[in-house]
């Protein structure tokens, strides 16, 4: 199970090697929503969570680099099992397909 680390809205997984924290949403967790431009409900799957990128400026073994990633995102790769088409959505999207049950 892949899982989406250091999000904003996490539980905490408790393990061998120490406590992490951890999305509720799983990667292949299938549900429907109409966030995406359509009237009808459009099945979609979690593919990946994207890592955040943040524009600031800083040194990396000494060279510049205006752009890196941190962990922590909330954009999930989602693909509409419809048509194949990918987009990114936002956890509290998916979240809010899961409760009020079109999951």
């Amino acid at each position: 199970m892949l899982r989406q680390y250091d999000p904003q809205r996490h539980t905490v997984l408790e393990t061998p090697r120490g406590a992490y924290c951890v999305g509720t949403l799983e990667i292949g967790t299938i549900f429907k929503s109409t966030r995406c431009g359509s009237h009808r409900a459009r099945a979609f799957i979690i593919e990946a969570w994207l890592p955040r990128e943040i524009g600031a400026g800083r040194i990396v073994r000494g060279r510049y680099e205006n752009t890196f990633r941190a962990r922590g995102g909330h954009l999930a790769l989602c693909r509409d099992l419809s048509n194949g088409q990918r987009t990114r959505l936002a956890d509290h999207h998916i979240l809010f397909a899961v409760e009020i049950g079109e999951a």
